[in-house]
């Protein structure tokens, strides 16, 4: 299926003119006069990426940025603009764009930009997936039991995920003590943050305390560079 595109341009010479040099290049593109007119478009319709002209009667570049990202987060948004300065890169930036491009520009530049966000929410859009899919392996649901001890792991689990305490998971081989970890990690407020597992068998014990919380060059006979341990990684 061919991706779609949406311009928003409140000049409309612009507009038939990105509509059919984007539509030559495969995408179903679909336009708007203004940012009102393309919220409406966005609610019966989504879209992979929306080309935003910045200055706009009623919302503004700007505003209708925000507007798209409150409606779908993953949407890539190019602003469009012929009075660029730094205060309003970095301001459209700061509000989820991908990019802004500067007009006039000839359509190979808009051309190679637009691959670049599309390729970009592409793979923003595989690690929503694949950190939800994670969520979901992780949730209580996967933790099998009934009894009272596994009632009380689950009320433990819950207690934790706001929690700043160190946790140690005991227990016998095979009795899900990783899967346990996770849970906890997975259901609490650090869930975006990296999962770090670390094979403390597999490290000598004269190289633990470097292993987890690294070291400074010079800090011992070998260390030629500052190393950043994993402990530092979840933070």
């Amino acid at each position: 299926m061919a991706e779609r595109l949406l311009v928003i341009d409140d000049e409309q010479s612009m507009r038939e003119w990105l509509t059919i040099a984007l539509s030559q290049d495969g995408f179903e593109v679909e336009s708007a006069g203004s940012g009102e007119e393309a919220l409406k478009v966005l609610e019966r319709t989504p879209v992979d990426l929306a080309l935003v002209d910045l200055r706009m009667p009623g919302l503004d570049g700007l505003e209708t940025l925000r507007r798209i990202k409150q409606l779908d987060e993953v949407v890539s948004v190019v602003i469009m603009t012929a009075y660029a300065t730094a205060e309003t890169a970095v301001q459209a930036l700061k509000e989820g764009a991908y990019d802004y491009i500067i007009k006039p520009f000839k359509v190979d530049e808009l051309r190679h930009l637009v691959q670049k966000a599309l390729e970009e929410r592409r793979l923003r859009g595989e690690n929503l997936r694949l950190r939800d899919e994670v969520e979901r392996r992780y949730n209580f649901g996967n933790l099998i039991g009934k009894s009272p001890k596994m009632q009380e792991v689950f009320s433990t689990i819950g207690r934790l995920g706001d929690s700043k305490a160190t946790v140690l998971v005991t227990g016998e081989s095979g009795t899900g003590k990783e899967l346990v970890a996770k849970a906890i990690h997975f259901n609490s407020n650090r869930k975006e943050r990296p999962f770090v597992t670390v094979n403390c068998g597999a490290i000598p014990h004269e190289l633990m305390e470097s292993e987890l919380f690294g070291h400074v060059k010079g800090a011992f006979t070998g260390a030629v560079a500052a190393k950043q341990g994993p402990s530092s990684w979840t933070r």
